[in-house]
């Protein structure tokens, strides 16, 4: 009997590995929308338990939250292309002619020290000179005739599609949350014991904080610099807002494109121009990056900043996008499984 017993264990326990290994080859191509359907579901919660306590019902606050994720992410990325498409006509006249004459030294060049003795003959000898900028306008043009410019039709297509299955599966998730919460937290109890509860807690209090550390921190730097580029009359200011604040989502990457609207400010307005861009910008991430986003990720969860830290990059190295809240997630359940550890053999030498 007890063979038996421990042969239908056995088979038991490999069946199941079988059907989830199946299952997983089976939706591979949206694991990674699931995974974003999970952080968006997370994240948006507790503003379901909102509508649900002032009366709306299951299905119309998961229907309410999943069009206003699909609104405030695709808007904000359907403006930016469309702006890109309405710019490409002047975009492709300016290449035109300054692949025939060139582009002549601005004077605010002049303006800086050292600007006439240094940098305007790099400009003449890189970019006014018709014959070097055709070649630099060449390669471009050969990379996106080449393989890479041609795969990036499906890449779209393939994020495009990522995101509605997350969308999607945001309203699944938030209509069948209070059963999902009991099963996970049962599932979880089985294996984990009493330490899945706080597991559990670490993972939502990270992915919670890493939103609003990244996400929301980045869209207020943006926004903030954002103003600055009015204030200056930087080219296309609109559109240097939206890439700031999607690029500042990534820790240490929005100055690039501060630098970048600085310049074009200065090209297009001068040192006094550039000065403000560049001010504005500083102080925003100086306040931004230090003092708000620490206590924001690393709040929720009481884990240092710096592991935190670590992780979102570590995260974005071995994940991607994803990454960035995958990778708080796991150190936030190491944190949790530590401490718990500790606290038991605290417990048992006390008692011993």
């Amino acid at each position: 009997m007890g063979n038996t017993s421990r042969v239908q264990y056995v088979a038991t326990g490999v069946f199941v590995c079988l059907v989830i290994m199946a299952s997983l080859y089976i939706e591979q191509s949206f694991l990674g929308a699931f995974v974003w359907g999970i952080i968006l579901s997370i994240t948006a919660f507790p503003l379901y338990q909102v509508l649900r306590r002032r009366g709306c019902g299951n299905m119309v606050a998961s229907l309410v939250i999943s069009v206003g994720i699909f609104a405030l992410l695709a808007v904000p990325l359907v403006a930016m292309v469309a702006k890109a498409v309405a710019d490409l006509p002047s975009l492709y006249d300016w290449a035109k002619s300054a692949s025939q004459t060139g582009i002549p030294v601005p004077k605010q060049v002049a303006d800086l020290p050292g600007g006439s003795s240094k940098i305007a003959p790099l400009w003449q000898k890189y970019l006014s000179d018709p014959n070097e900028l055709r070649t630099w306008l060449g390669s471009v043009s050969h990379t996106f005739a080449t393989a890479d410019g041609k795969n990036l039709t499906h890449r779209l297509m393939e994020v495009a599609e990522t995101f509605m299955i997350a969308v999607l599966s945001v309203y699944f998730f938030l209509v069948s949350a209070e059963s999902l919460i009991g099963d996970i937290r049962a599932v979880g109890k089985k294996f984990l014991g009493r330490r899945a509860t706080d597991a559990i807690d670490n993972i939502v209090g990270s992915v919670r904080g890493t939103v609003a550390g990244l996400v929301l921190v980045g869209m207020g730097e943006g926004g903030i610099i954002g103003i600055g580029y009015f204030m200056a009359g930087t080219p296309h200011p609109a559109l240097f807002m939206l890439v700031t604040a999607i690029v500042s989502i990534v820790p240490f990457c929005g100055p690039v494109i501060l630098a970048l609207a600085a310049a074009t400010t200065f090209a297009a307005s001068g040192g006094g121009a550039a000065l403000i861009v560049g001010l504005i910008g500083c102080v925003a991430y100086f306040f931004g990056d230090h003092f708000v986003r620490p206590k924001l990720i690393s709040g929720n969860t009481k884990i240092p900043f710096l592991a935190v830290l670590t992780a979102i990059l570590g995260g974005l190295h071995a994940c991607g996008l994803l990454g960035l809240f995958i990778g708080p997630a796991v150190i936030a359940v190491a944190f949790s499984l530590w401490r718990s550890a500790v606290t038991d053999s605290r417990a048992d030498c006390a008692a011993s």
